[in-house]
C-alpha cells in the first residue's frame, strides 16, 4: 500500500477521465470490497472561540442506510476511524453491505476474523524487536528485505534510510578514500559567552535538538551495489562539559579543544557532532561544537544555533520554538531531479576541456596531515567601492567579479587558459 503512487488518489481520474489510459483501466476488474481510513477523529475543547470548524459528536454509533434503488460501489464497503472524541484512542469500523447479496452471518464472520488479524498485530508490534521496516516503507532508496535485515542487526532502532545529496555522496568518498589520515572535513566552532550559563539546561536543549532533527542522527553507510546510504536511528547526544573555574591555565582549554577537533568521526557511528562545555568561570564559558561537514554546511550552522539557544531559552521545551522543515522534504524534492539532464548539462559546460587545473602537481597526491590554515585579506574602501561599481556598471555579481580574478591567478599560475575551479553554493530548492 505505500508504494501506491499518491496513496491511489489519482486512479480514479486515470480510469474514468484520462483518454490515454481510460480504455485500458476501464476493463480491469472492480473490487468487491473497498476499504476506507478516515483518521483520525477529535474532539475540541467546547467554546464559541475554539477555533473548530466541526467536531464528532459523542455517545452516539453512526449509522448508513442502503437505499434500493442506488447501485452499491463494492459489495462490502468498510470505514474506518480512530475515534478520540472520549480522550482515549478506539479504533471504530462501519461495515457496510447489501443483505440480499452477502448474508448478515458472513459478515459478522469476517469482522471477527479482522479484529482478530488486528489483535495479532498488536500483540506482535508490543514484542520486543518486532515492527522492522520493510522495503515498502522506504520510498526514497531501493533495498530488498535481506539488506533491510542487515542495517537492522547494526541499527536495531532505525527509523528510515535515505539516500545522499551529490554533496554528501563526494563527502563520503573523500573520507573512504584518506579513511587512515586527518579528516579535514571535521568542523568545529568556539562560541566564547559572558554571563551565566546552566550546563544541565544547556545539554537538555542539546538533547531536544538532536531529537528534532532526524538527520542529525544520520550514519552513512553502502547498499550492497555500492549505493550510499544514510541511516536514520536514534543516538545520545556526544556531550562533554569540562570545569576550569578552579584556576586552570587557559593551555588546557586549548588541549580540549584541540583534542576534540583532531578526533576523527566514525561516519558509521551517529551522531557525527559533538558538544563541548568549557567553564572558566561563572560568567565566562566556552561552547565548542564539532561536527562532520557531512551533516551540515555552512548555511546550516547559524540556524542550528539560533535553534539551539531557542531551546535553552525555554528549557528544553520543543513545543516552545516552530517545528522545523524537515530534511527529508529536500531529499523528496531532490529526487524529483533528472539526474540525466544535470549530467548532460555538465557535459556540455566541460566539452573539450582536457583535464583539471592543478595549482601544485607535486600535492597532488599527498595526504594531508594538518588542517587548513586560514589567512584573511581585507580590502581598502577605496577598492571595495571600485569592484562594486565594476559589477553594477556589467550587469555582475561581486562574487562573479571575484571568481574571475581568482581565474585569471590561477591561469596566470599554471600557463592555461582553460581553468576549473570549485566554488561554494547552498545548493537549496529554487
Amino acid at each position: 500500500l505505500r508504494t501506491t503512487p499518491d496513496h491511489g488518489t489519482g486512479y480514479g481520474p486515470l480510469r474514468y477521465l484520462n483518454p490515454h489510459t481510460a480504455t485500458q483501466l476501464r476493463n480491469l476488474p472492480q473490487p468487491q470490497i473497498t476499504l476506507n481510513y478516515l483518521g483520525h477523529l477529535l474532539a475540541a475543547p467546547h467554546g464559541p472561540s475554539n477555533g473548530a470548524g466541526w467536531e464528532p459528536v459523542t455517545g452516539i454509533e453512526f449509522d448508513t442506510t442502503i437505499l434500493g434503488n442506488v447501485p452499491v460501489a463494492a459489495i462490502l464497503d468498510v470505514n474506518a476511524y480512530l475515534d478520540e472524541s472520549g480522550g482515549t484512542s478506539i479504533l471504530r469500523a462501519i461495515w457496510v453491505y447489501p443483505p440480499d447479496v452477502l448474508p448478515a452471518a458472513d459478515v459478522t464472520e469476517l469482522t471477527e476474523l479482522w479484529t482478530d488479524a488486528l489483535t495479532a498485530l498488536a500483540d506482535h508490534t508490543s514484542r520486543p524487536g518486532a515492527g522492522h521496516l520493510t522495503p515498502s516503507d522506504l520510498d526514497l532508496v531501493h533495498l530488498d528485505q535481506p539488506a533491510l535485515d542487515a542495517l537492522h542487526h547494526d541499527y536495531p532502532t532505525l527509523t528510515d534510510v535515505w539516500p545522499l545529496t551529490p554533496l554528501q555522496a563526494g563527502l563520503l568518498f573523500h573520507h573512504e578514500l584518506t579513511s587512515h589520515a586527518l579528516d579535514t572535513y571535521v568542523v568545529q566552532l568556539v562560541l566564547d559567552i559572558d554571563g551565566p550559563l546552566d550546563a544541565d539546561r544547556l545539554r537538555a536543549a542539546a538533547a531536544t535538538l538532536l531529537g528534532r532533527h532526524p538527520n542529525l542522527r544520520a550514519a552513512f553507510g553502502r547498499m550492497p551495489d555500492g549505493t550510499p546510504i544514510q541511516i536514520i536511528t536514534p543516538a545520545p547526544l556526544r556531550w562533554a562539559h569540562h570545569d576550569l573555574s578552579g584556576g586552570h591555565h587557559g593551555t588546557v582549554a586549548h588541549d580540549i579543544v584541540t583534542a576534540d577537533r583532531t578526533t576523527p568521526f566514525d561516519l558509521t557511528a551517529p551522531p557525527l557532532l559533538r558538544l563541548t562545555h568549557i567553564t572558566h568561570s561563572p560568567t565566562h564559558h566556552q561552547v565548542v561544537l564539532t561536527h562532520h561537514h557531512i551533516l551540515l554546511d555552512g548555511w546550516s550552522t547559524p540556524l542550528l544555533l539560533h535553534e539551539l539557544l531557542q531551546l535553552y531559552a525555554h528549557h528544553a521545551d520543543p513545543g516552545a520554538v516552530p517545528r522545523p522543515r524537515p530534511y527529508r522534504r529536500y531529499l523528496e524534492w531532490l529526487a524529483q531531479q533528472s539526474l540525466e539532464v544535470s549530467r548532460a548539462a555538465w557535459a556540455e559546460v566541460l566539452d573539450g576541456l582536457e583535464g583539471p587545473t592543478i595549482l601544485l602537481p607535486s600535492a597532488r597526491d599527498r595526504v594531508p596531515s594538518t588542517f587548513p590554515e586560514e589567512y584573511r585579506v581585507s580590502l581598502s574602501r577605496e577598492l571595495t567601492d571600485a569592484l562594486r561599481t565594476l559589477a553594477r556598471t556589467h550587469d555582475l555579481t561581486l562574487h562573479t567579479i571575484i571568481n574571475t580574478a581568482w581565474a585569471l591567478v590561477l591561469a596566470t599560475h599554471t600557463g592555461t587558459t582553460d581553468i576549473t575551479f570549485g566554488t561554494t553554493v547552498s545548493g537549496r530548492p529554487p
